[in-house]
């Protein structure tokens, strides 16, 4: 029986030329009503891959089910595929930094390939090395509080310093933007999941914002490119953020918003789900208080994290070697002596401005290096 198709040879994903790759994974997802699920059970009935469908004649797929119209639809020749494979073709020879990584591929996030409805693909422009490494997610609102959004620098700052974990949002306003922007202050690659093309930048005013995660991160998407932002992306945005992560922090967020979605995901996914508390008049800490009362981990800091998901935490003895021979040589710390020693004489010994200086010595006082008393301030250890 003849095949329906242009190929008849089986696709293969180690090192595919972009064409045949696209082409197979365009054509697949071009068929209209046809999710994963009906994908992986067609492929399931076949005895082959999700891709190995490509090979299967008219006839057969017609006796699991399929349609004509379904059929045709995933034709090489199909105008909206090849349409859709040349524009893909376009934007990954643009940049070496631009690319299309299917299910399939040895490159697709390992934890999103086990949800229950996984993409086909991905469109990733960045640093793809990202992918395969630890995650946790941030999202929260989008009118963020200072407090949820000073809240949010500090976790971030904390998963830099003491995790091995990068950083996943959805590069929206609020909490999204606040974990984004941390994470590239602390020298943390982030990953930004968007709900649109991911050649689009959306919001319009995280144009500057979005050409620093893809520069120092990566930015990812399900969606064809060009394809422009609509309210029902955004919740298949949110299965793709705790899908890629090990847990999800939710900072801020009312009872009915997209990061109670998120965090809803991120249980069916059987993820980790982290809730930050706030004042109990705060509107918008509602849903964090909901999750809680659910069984959420009620988080305060980073170590609340490690807690739950050790196997993110770095190795604190090396962590602490390290910054222990960084302060060899801290001009500030070398200024106050092991009896008692003023601010003031402390600030002119460093140059430093008195509040640089009080900031400074709270810092090392609660990392115990040193302690205040009514004469001034005495170093504990060198």
């Amino acid at each position: 029986m003849l095949n329906l198709f242009t190929s008849n040879k089986a696709p293969s994903h180690s090192n595919e030329p972009s064409h045949n790759l696209l082409l197979t994974w365009l054509r697949l997802n071009n068929v209209p009503n046809i999710g994963y699920i009906r994908l992986l059970a067609s492929a399931t009935k076949l005895n082959c891959s999700i891709s190995g469908l490509l090979l299967k004649s008219m006839s057969e797929l017609r006796d699991i089910g399929w349609s004509n119209e379904q059929i045709n639809a995933m034709s090489a020749t199909n105008k909206s595929v090849v349409a859709q494979v040349q524009q893909s073709l376009l934007w990954l020879a643009q940049s070496p930094q631009h690319h299309f990584v299917s299910l399939e591929c040895e490159q697709f996030p390992y934890l999103l390939k086990q949800i229950s409805r996984p993409p086909l693909f991905l469109f990733v422009s960045g640093n793809i090395h990202l992918l395969s490494q630890p995650q946790i997610a941030f999202v929260g609102s989008r009118k963020a509080s200072l407090s949820a959004i000073q809240t949010t620098h500090e976790l971030v700052k904390g998963l830099a310093q003491h995790t091995s974990a990068v950083s996943v949002s959805g590069l929206a306003l609020g909490i999204d933007a606040a974990c984004h922007q941390a994470s590239l202050a602390n020298g943390l690659p982030t990953i930004g999941v968007l709900g649109c093309g991911v050649d689009l930048v959306y919001p319009k005013r995280h144009k500057a914002l979005y050409a620093q995660v893809e520069q120092t991160g990566a930015l990812v998407s399900e969606f064809l490119l060009g394809k422009k932002p609509v309210a029902t992306m955004f919740p298949r945005r949110n299965r793709i953020i705790s899908g890629m992560s090990l847990g999800t922090i939710v900072v801020e967020a009312k009872i009915r918003s997209g990061s109670l979605v998120t965090a809803k995901y991120a249980a069916e996914q059987n993820r980790e789900v982290f809730a930050v508390p706030s004042h109990v008049t705060n509107p918008n800490a509602e849903g964090c208080h909901w999750l809680i009362k659910q069984g959420a981990k009620l988080t305060e800091n980073i170590q609340d994290v490690i807690d739950e998901i050790p196997s993110i935490a770095i190795d604190t003895k090396k962590v602490e070697k390290s910054s222990l021979e960084s302060l060899e040589s801290d001009p500030l710390l070398d200024s106050v002596s092991y009896s008692a020693t003023s601010v003031d004489i402390i600030a002119k010994r460093t140059g430093m401005s008195l509040n640089d200086v009080l900031t400074q010595l709270l810092e090392y006082e609660l990392r115990g290096l040193v302690a205040s008393t009514a004469e001034g301030y005495i170093k504990l250890r060198a």
